[in-house]
This record gives C-alpha cells, sequence and structure tokens, in this order.
C-alpha cells in the first residue's frame, strides 16, 4: 500500500465513526497532510453538522499550515449550499495544494462539480483512491442516487429446520444476546425499518435501537387492509411510524397513515418504495414477516439478505422462512447457536461508483 492509499484508508476508517449518525448523508472521512505528517483530521459526525473537511480544517493548529497541503477526502467535496456552505470552496480558500478523492459524489447536486471548481482553483485533484472500499462503506447512499430506490436489506431469523415462527404466528427467540446487539446495530444503519401487519399484530415489537447507539429508525408497516390493532406500542410511543394502506390518508400525534393505490402486493410493494424514495428514504431494514420477505425476494427488491439460524432450536412445524436462491457469501458463528448467513448485490454486481 502506497502514501495515498495510507492516508485514504485513514480517512474511510474515520468514515466509520458516523454510522448511524448522519443519514441520508454519506460517511465521509477527511485527513490533512503536511511535509508527510498529518496536520488535521475529522470526520461527518452527524446529520446537519459540519462535513468532515470542516472538522479536519478546524482541527489544525495553524492554519497557515492549510497552504499546499494535502487533503485526502473520501467522497468529493460539495460543491453547493445545502445546511452547511459548499467544502470545495472551504480548501479553496485556504489554498490547499492538493485534493485526493476516493469516491466522486454521485448526488446530482455535486456530481463532478465540485471536483471541476477545485480544479478551476488552481488545486491538482485526483480520484479513484481506494475507491472500491469507499463504495461499500457509503453502499446505501450510491445505490439510492443511482438505482433510485431506497438500500434495501433483508433480515430474519429462524430455526435449524427454517421455521421463522409457530404455526400460530407466536414468536420464537431464535437471536442470542450478541445476535441482538448486532441486530439493533443494523437498525440505527438503516433509516427505516419496514415490518408486515401480521408481524406488528403478533409481535407488538418497538422495532428501536435500544441495544446499540444511534438514532432509532423510522417504522414503516404494510397495512393493505387496515388489520393493525389500535393499541400496539408502534402506535402509542412517540417515534414516528408510516402505515401504508389502501384506503386512509390521515395523521394522528405523529403517526401516518399513507394510501396506496395497487392492484396486488407486488404493485403494492413498488408504489410503498417510490413513495419512500420521494421522501428521500435512502435505506430500509425489513424485518419480516415471512409474506412480505418473500414479496420483496420474489420483485428483486433488496440488495442485502441476512439469515440468522439458531443451530439448536428445531419447531418441527411452523411458519416456514422465505424461500431464497442464493449463495451466501459470508457466514459467521456468535456464540454457541447463532450462524449469520449473508448475501450482498455489491459483490456479485458491477460497482456503483
Amino acid at each position: 500500500m502506497g502514501k495515498k492509499e495510507i492516508w485514504m484508508q485513514r480517512a474511510l476508517d474515520l468514515a466509520l465513526l458516523g454510522q448511524g449518525q448522519v443519514a441520508p448523508n454519506p460517511l465521509v472521512g477527511c485527513v490533512i497532510v503536511k511535509d508527510n505528517r498529518v496536520i488535521g483530521e475529522g470526520w461527518h459526525q452527524r446529520y446537519g453538522g459540519p462535513h468532515a473537511e470542516v472538522n479536519a480544517v478546524n482541527s489544525v493548529s495553524n492554519t497557515d499550515d492549510l497552504e499546499n497541503s494535502e487533503v485526502y477526502v473520501t467522497l468529493e467535496p460539495c460543491s453547493h449550499f445545502g445546511k452547511t456552505p459548499p467544502c470545495a470552496d472551504l480548501l479553496i480558500t485556504h489554498k490547499v495544494g492538493k485534493v485526493y478523492i476516493c469516491n466522486v459524489d454521485p448526488n446530482p447536486l455535486v456530481a463532478g462539480k465540485g471536483i471541476e471548481k477545485l480544479k478551476n482553483a488552481g488545486i491538482d485533484v485526483q480520484s479513484g483512491i481506494l475507491r472500491e472500499k469507499g463504495t461499500i462503506i457509503n453502499q446505501k447512499f450510491f445505490t439510492f442516487h443511482k438505482v433510485k430506490r431506497p438500500f434495501i436489506t433483508l433480515k430474519f431469523a429462524c430455526s435449524a429446520d427454517a421455521y421463522i415462527a409457530k404455526k400460530n404466528g407466536d414468536a420464537v427467540q431464535f437471536s442470542n444476546s450478541v445476535s441482538q446487539q448486532l441486530v439493533h446495530k443494523l437498525r440505527a444503519e438503516h433509516q427505516a425499518i419496514l415490518i408486515g401487519v401480521n408481524t406488528a399484530n403478533n409481535d407488538n415489537p418497538s422495532l428501536s435501537t435500544r441495544d446499540w447507539p444511534g438514532k432509532n429508525p423510522l417504522r414503516i408497516i404494510l397495512d393493505p387492509y387496515n388489520k393493525l390493532k389500535p393499541d400496539l406500542t408502534l402506535l402509542k410511543d412517540e417515534n414516528p411510524t408510516w402505515i401504508f394502506n389502501k384506503t386512509l390518508q390521515k395523521e394522528s400525534f405523529g403517526k401516518f397513515w399513507w394510501k396506496i393505490s395497487a392492484e396486488n402486493s407486488i404493485e403494492f410493494l413498488q408504489e410503498v418504495l417510490n413513495f419512500c424514495t420521494e421522501k428521500n428514504i435512502q435505506s430500509i431494514l425489513v424485518e419480516g414477516g415471512s409474506q412480505t420477505l418473500q414479496n420483496f425476494i420474489e420483485s428483486n427488491l433488496f440488495d442485502e439478505l441476512i439469515q440468522i439460524t439458531n443451530n439448536e432450536i428445531e419447531l418441527q412445524e411452523g411458519i416456514k422462512a422465505p424461500q431464497i436462491n442464493l449463495r451466501f457469501q459470508t457466514n459467521k458463528t456468535f456464540g454457541t447457536n447463532n450462524t449469520w448467513q449473508i448475501w450482498n448485490r455489491l459483490k456479485e454486481s458491477e460497482n456503483l461508483s
């Protein structure tokens, strides 16, 4: 690994510190080097807060050192006014000498404009350094802007004989304590979490991130025929919830019922995703139930699939796990009884960047 790659890897490591805090913004890290020495570094810490470049510049003890310095940033500096001023302008003002970029920003508001602005100011710009690694950590952001829909992770837990619940729909605790924490980490890394009405009624979940630091995701419930029980936690707590159905359009104490007109379950699902795209929901974690997961699978509307299997529990009968035909790329064991199998579309397709 050469010098440029070493500094960019440091910037990527910093970017990951913003996980669960910055969505719908991307994860971004920045390292500033002068005379082969780090003089400043930073990352995007929370949505609406200063960008990585701003935090890195502010960490430099003597701003005169910024002139002719080298800046390593994981995503193209922004060139437009949003919640913060353009980062490209900041680097130009401080007369940095070179800017090394991991990924070009796919957001149409930037998409090469930041690079162009830097070059027009006489700054040497190079992009594509550790591009594949940058694409992986921001795959949700890249998928949203390039595929024009939210990044979708399907997750379910099942018994050793591939059942996700008892025959009457009652839930079974398949995950161990480590897996539960990791599931809450998954929730923190997605903007929204989606379940079907049967899962909501049978399990009465809160769908929170209580076992992991980070924001609680927006809860989404698919309830085409208004079967949702009125006394559920999802409807009584203070966290925002969207309920998609075919007849109601109303709002009550932060809970929104959105009317979706569709002929069948697949069309209904597609319209829900179209609505979420319009509302800038960039990532959704789908936690069930079986039919909801199966609809996503049959529609090929997913980017990642995680199956958690309890190797010690067999139900013999019950609600079957979704039928999948994928070759899992990762197998991990947590504790003595939980195996995580993970498939990711990015590893089987062309790079998004």
